[in-house]
């Protein structure tokens, strides 16, 4: 035999050999340890347990083009009045379309900024759209007995529906 069919030979063992290796599941740790983490995303709120512990809002999941933010920061914003709290709860559109959920009860007025918006209020397990007009107030949520029949926001969409 050759050295070139030799060469053919070692080369064709080589990659049956490391074929073999990750059928069996053999030597299958050092290929997944060489590599980087596979990218799951789940799109949980960042830093939502320590929004929740200094502010007292459960934020829960978005796309990142909502975001809490400091009312008193300059630029225009979406403003949150809820009877739980004796301030309100802000957030900053940073794109045409952005999606967020997360639970605040008792809510009862929203400011809508300059983007299209809908809110999605729950009531006594009922869910219902509410459209947030743009650079106004909105009367949201307001059953006729609030402590008996208090609203929670659970969505706030912004963009073309």
């Amino acid at each position: 035999m050759g050295s070139t069919s030799m060469q053919t030979l070692r080369r064709s063992f080589a990659v049956t050999a490391v074929a073999a290796l990750a059928l069996t599941g053999t030597g299958t740790a050092a290929f997944a340890d060489d590599g980087p983490p596979p990218i799951v995303e789940y799109y949980d709120y960042p830093g939502a347990d320590q929004i929740f512990a200094e502010h007292g809002i459960r934020l829960l999941k978005g796309d990142g083009h909502i975001l809490f933010t400091d009312c008193a920061a300059p630029g225009s914003r979406v403003e949150i009045w809820s009877r739980t709290s004796t301030k309100s709860f802000c957030f900053r559109i940073t794109a045409d379309k952005g999606y967020l959920s997360l639970d605040l009860a008792k809510v009862y007025l929203i400011w809508g900024d300059n983007h299209a918006m809908t809110a999605t209020m729950t009531t006594n397990g009922q869910t219902k759209q509410v459209k947030i007009e743009k650079n106004q107030w909105n009367s949201v949520g307001e059953p006729t007995d609030p402590d008996k029949n208090p609203s929670s926001l659970v969505e706030l969409n912004s963009g073309p529906a």
